[in-house]
């Protein structure tokens, strides 16, 4: 049975609670809904765990979170976690590489190779770029070593 987005939020919240006291972390999850989608905060002592070696295990807990609840929310909606507001630091931290890559690209009339990244940022240099005059963007490579190639067009 498919449950009201607020419900699933709420559902969320207790998981994270339940995941990190299991893991012995000092965290606190807070979930809200925003425009249709699940926006879970992580914040606490431990912060700097979640945030480590590119925040990796906040995407991986972002994913499981996806696998597990996705289905259960009655509209479609997304879940994004979130600590510190890394994700808005780091959006806008990719807008301006992207663009700098792009303008690279540009100038030498080579391929700017970016380092490997998860694909929640792959899309957000895709986005970035994907009006820009002169560029044009793809991937390569697979797994955690798969990154966006900025190709002059």
């Amino acid at each position: 049975m498919k449950l009201p987005i607020d419900e699933v939020a709420t559902q969320v919240e207790e998981f994270l609670g339940g995941l990190i006291q299991t893991c012995s972390l000092h965290l606190q999850a807070r979930a809200s809904v925003e425009d249709g989608c699940v926006r879970i905060d992580l914040s606490g002592q431990d912060a700097g765990l979640v945030l480590a070696d590119s925040a990796r295990l906040l995407y991986a807990m972002n994913h499981l979170v996806n696998q597990i609840f996705h289905r259960r929310a009655a509209s479609d909606c997304s879940f994004v976690l979130d600590c510190h507001n890394y994700r808005v630091d780091r959006t806008a931290e990719l807008d301006l590489l992207a663009r700098k890559a792009a303008e690279k690209a540009r100038s030498s009339g080579t391929t700017v190779s970016l380092q490997a990244m998860p694909s929640s940022e792959r899309r957000i240099i895709h986005l970035a770029l994907a009006d820009e005059e002169g560029v044009r963007t793809e991937s390569e490579g697979s797994g955690r070593f798969r990154r966006v190639l900025i190709v002059p067009a």
